[in-house]
């Protein structure tokens, strides 16, 4: 994801409260310890709790460690420091460095239950696990107090470690007495599976349910979320799951290993090709092949040593220097022991297998966040940080000229933003209940009543784009006066209304399973996928309101659709099959290859790779 198509859901999403003085009816009791926190309006905050040791030192590269005993009452008012990530994609700025790789901490909001009340408390506890690709994010980003106040249950947002600390395979650490949780590489699912032991423990001195946990997250978050559902060692320690617009896929150990074949496309960045790029830039190799001649000579105890001698720095430029051609998002492994062999999808096909009632949903123009910056179908005016310009609210010069055939940009958005629905919402949910899993529930999130600004209608440049639904699971940032008179504008009633429905939609699940008619049982029927009634449409009454449809995304629903769409030329029709099954985790690319009797391959698109940034030579020397 990029900085320029982040500026906006920065903006949205960045709510951090504000620590008031301890409260001394927060004190709690857990196994660490005696802990205390914050009041902040009808709710208490526990900010910066540590839930494993600091993986820092020998414990990098390793399964997280239970966290140690505190030495003396621990004021929990601050946030911890996020992990270790790459400054710009964050804040906006070029370059450099946030975070630390002593990271793993959790925040907790409960109801400010006094010390009567919270003795008979035992109330749904909801996990949130952030978004960012694995790469960039924050528990500290969420302000969940209108979720808590409102409908009584615990909300905890958690930390885990990220890029290449979080997900990196090499047999160097595997050395002789490693863990199979160390040796699986999979340590930010195994954080969150930490946190989520770290609240079966703790969670019930702050009024939680251990028997009623609910994990949720949004894109790389809602990926964790799957692997959690799919993982072994997480059962027992979460009792529903929400997947917000995830990736439900997972990366092969084979290519977390390997170097990269001769045309340089790998699913994932390559533990082996990460080297060699340091290798490179410590100029100890001049190019790719020196690279691998050093790196082969190496023992592995060598390479160990080597990589445990980086700096977090060193090691997360090489990661992104190492980007594979069509690489897949930073994501689980199928280890066979944090994962299956088969991988997350085992979980929505065998019946033998454990599972918990679930939510899927997606938004209804996902890719918009990502394709509202491509020069192919937006035409932006001139000059730097422009669009955090036009959110500011100060300063705007310029706004985009023009979004060029809305049509098209609208048609294109629809065929990947529904090619990302499949994968992530209907495919998993008609597999779930064919085999018999019945509590499957889908929504789409389809609100765009945003703001036309110097003749530019943001609704058709952004829409329902990826990560705007979260805005309205986490409120708070509702009254800043960029969103209130800016984003949201004359839409504020409807827009906190639907707020409200979502929000009541989400406890009522945590609660019982069913989002059903949303904790205050007066909305329409939420039903479970079904043949006669699928998912739930989430808009404002402006637009299509809360109601059920039946209709569903398949790969072949999306071909046909497309090949005979109107707002494409028949070369278009091609560049947009290319761009969906360029990918690996998207589009099968048997059907690009056999379109109009295989037309699509006879045409040149070195156009539609720069815009992907996937340009020949990327992994070149």
């Amino acid at each position: 994801m990029k900085k320029n198509n982040l500026t906006l859901f920065l903006a949205i999403l960045v709510s951090f409260g504000c620590s008031k003085g301890l409260d001394e009816n927060s004190s709690r009791i857990t196994a660490q310890g005696e802990v205390i926190g914050v009041r902040e309006a009808e709710t208490y905050v526990w900010r910066g709790i540590p839930f494993a040791q600091p993986p820092i030192n020998e414990l990098r590269w390793k399964a997280p460690r239970p966290p140690e005993p505190f030495e003396s009452r621990f004021e929990a008012k601050k946030f911890s420091q996020e992990c270790f990530q790459p400054k710009g994609l964050m804040t906006g700025e070029d370059g450099g460095w946030t975070g630390s790789e002593d990271c793993l901490y959790l925040n907790i909001w409960s109801p400010a239950w006094s010390s009567e009340e919270l003795a008979n408390k035992k109330v749904p506890v909801m996990m949130w696990i952030h978004g960012g690709a694995n790469i960039i994010g924050s528990a500290n980003t969420y302000d969940p107090s209108h979720l808590v106040s409102n409908h009584g249950v615990i909300v905890i947002t958690v930390n885990y470690r990220m890029s290449n600390l979080g997900w990196f395979r090499h047999p160097a650490l595997r050395q002789e007495g490693s863990t199979l949780e160390d040796a699986s590489g999979s340590f930010g699912t195994l954080d969150n599976i930490m946190a989520l032991r770290w609240i079966k423990e703790n969670i019930s001195a702050f009024g939680g349910d251990i028997d009623n946990v609910t994990i949720f997250g949004e894109s790389a978050g809602g990926h964790n979320v799957a692997a959690l559902y799919a993982s072994p060692l997480a059962l027992g320690l979460f009792h529903k799951a929400i997947v917000q617009s995830g990736i439900v896929s997972h990366s092969k150990i084979e290519d977390a290993e390997s170097y990269y074949p001769q045309d340089g496309i790998s699913g994932i960045n390559s533990s082996k090709e990460i080297i060699n790029r340091l290798l490179i830039t410590e100029k100890k190799a001049k190019d790719v092949q020196g690279a691998k001649e050093l790196q082969n000579g190496m023992s592995l105890v060598e390479i160990e040593k080597y990589l445990r001698s980086r700096t977090p720095e060193q090691l997360l430029t090489a990661y992104g220097e190492a980007r594979p051609k069509r690489g897949g998002m930073t994501r689980v492994f199928n280890d066979g022991h944090v994962l299956s062999k088969s991988g997350i999808y085992e979980s929505f096909i065998n019946d033998q297998m454990t599972r918990v009632p679930i939510i899927f949903g997606t938004n209804r123009y996902e890719t918009k966040l990502f394709n509202m910056r491509n020069p192919r179908f937006v035409r932006w005016g001139e000059g730097e940080g422009l669009l955090s310009k036009v959110f500011s609210g100060v300063g705007i010069d310029e706004l985009p000229l023009e979004i060029m055939r809305p049509d098209f940009y609208n048609a294109v958005n629809q065929y990947s933003s529904d090619s990302w629905k499949q994968r992530a919402a209907d495919t998993p949910a008609r597999q779930l209940v064919e085999s018999g899993h019945k509590d499957t529930y889908v929504y789409r999130f389809d609100w765009d009543d945003l703001p036309v600004i110097q003749g530019v209608d943001f609704g058709v440049l952004v829409g329902a784009a990826h990560a705007l639904e979260i805005l309205f699971l986490y409120p708070a940032a509702f009254d800043n006066f960029i969103i209130k008179n800016i984003v949201i504008k004359d839409s504020y009633d409807g827009a906190k209304k639907l707020s409200d429905q979502m929000m009541s939609y989400w406890a009522e699940f945590a609660y019982t399973g069913d989002p059903g008619k949303g904790r205050s049982n007066d909305l329409p029927q939420w039903k479970a996928w079904s043949d006669a009634e699928k998912y739930m449409i989430l808009d404002s009454e402006h637009g299509q309101g809360l109601v059920m449809v039946d209709s569903e995304v398949t790969i072949n629903s999306i071909f046909n659709e497309l090949t005979t769409d109107a707002r494409f030329t028949e070369d278009e029709k091609c560049q947009s099959l290319f761009s969906m099954s360029y990918s690996g985790d998207e589009f099968p690319i048997e059907l690009f290859d056999s379109y109009a009797d295989g037309y699509c391959l006879t045409l040149d698109y070195s156009e539609v790779l720069k815009m992907m940034g996937e340009e020949e030579g990327d992994n070149d020397d």
